[in-house]
């Protein structure tokens, strides 16, 4: 099991996923070869790793969204055909109405409409029902591990982009550029630029403008084995415009929330959240309403199992397996 300064270099590079070596070593207190072998140790054992997927902002403006799928049979081989789609993100087992919850990500709707009708028309789905994302409002980039200062966590932010608004669509240098980064969101400028075609400073200059734009994202995941943080639900809750506004507000002061979307539907919040046991459930529902006046939790569902996750095969523990990257 990894020990207190694994979890340091985690929570480095939940704060900046690509900071060079020696500034994670300066802050953890170790060499630069030291903490990058111990990098290498967490990766090849699938408890931690750099995933790069679709930004927010980018997001915004094409189509994402959540696909609830009731089984009828054979729900493995339903799984592992969804784990192959490079349009799902995201697949969840779950203890609710569905079998199934999946993360869509799509460049439209007119093919999320495709995508469903022929999901909902394949073997061993009975049922679906698709809510669209309106907006990302909150993604789980900012959840850390806990174990730096922020003192620590401010030299470490220096080595990240400033998120600054999106200016233009990313063009085909940029879409190979992404690709490029998919497998590991940590390869170097020079592996990019061979990868993609273009110059090492060019990657960099794009690279960062890709992130400060939020049209990628790129983040350090961690396996729910060593993340203190074992159970995962979805909460989905109804708010008015004006509770949404104190929502946004309130996502710093909430820990546990990984993700947050609005969605079209009657519950128009969904919440990814990470807790320490079930019984946090009720608790966590009980601050967020005191939090947010005029939010209504309306319905929630336990994470039996995850084996995708933003990209990422999973296996039962939560650790890394092997990569089918979101491509829109």
């Amino acid at each position: 099991m990894p020990d207190d300064l694994d979890y340091q270099i985690v929570h480095a590079l939940q704060v900046a996923p690509r900071a060079p070596w020696g500034v994670v070593g300066d802050v953890v207190g170790v060499s630069a070869a030291t903490a990058a072998r111990r990098w290498e140790r967490l990766v090849d054992q699938g408890l931690a790793w750099i995933v790069s997927y679709p930004g927010a902002a980018y997001l915004n403006t094409r189509c994402s969204a959540f696909v609830e799928v009731q089984t009828s049979a054979a729900r493995d081989s339903v799984v592992e055909r969804l784990c192959r789609d490079r349009h799902v993100a995201t697949i969840q087992r779950t203890a609710g109405d569905g079998d199934l919850l999946l993360t869509v990500m799509v460049p439209d709707l007119e093919f999320l409409g495709d995508w469903v009708q022929l999901l909902a028309e394949s073997d061993g789905v009975a049922r679906t029902r698709t809510r669209v994302v309106t907006k990302v409002i909150g993604e789980s980039e900012r959840w850390r591990m806990r174990t730096l200062g922020q003192d620590e966590e401010s030299v470490l932010a220096e080595h990240r982009p400033v998120h600054r608004p999106l200016a233009h669509d990313p063009d085909e240098p940029d879409l190979r550029l992404i690709a490029a980064l998919a497998e590991d969101g940590r390869r170097s400028a020079v592996d990019l630029a061979s990868a993609s075609g273009l110059s090492a400073p060019t990657v960099r200059r794009r690279l960062t403008a890709l992130v400060a734009e939020r049209v990628l994202s790129i983040r350090c995941e961690v396996a729910h084995v060593i993340s203190g943080w074992p159970i995962t639900a979805n909460v989905w809750a109804r708010a008015s415009s004006r509770s949404i506004v104190a929502l946004v507000d309130a996502l710093d002061g909430l820990p546990q929330v990984r993700v947050c979307c609005e969605v079209t539907g009657t519950a128009n919040i969904i919440m990814g959240v990470w807790l320490h046991t079930v019984g946090e459930l009720a608790e966590f529902e009980q601050e967020l309403e005191s939090l947010v006046p005029g939010l209504v939790v309306v319905d929630r569902s336990v994470t039996l199992e995850t084996p995708k996750r933003l990209g990422s095969l999973l296996d039962r523990s939560g650790c890394r397996t092997g990569s089918v990257p979101v491509v829109l």
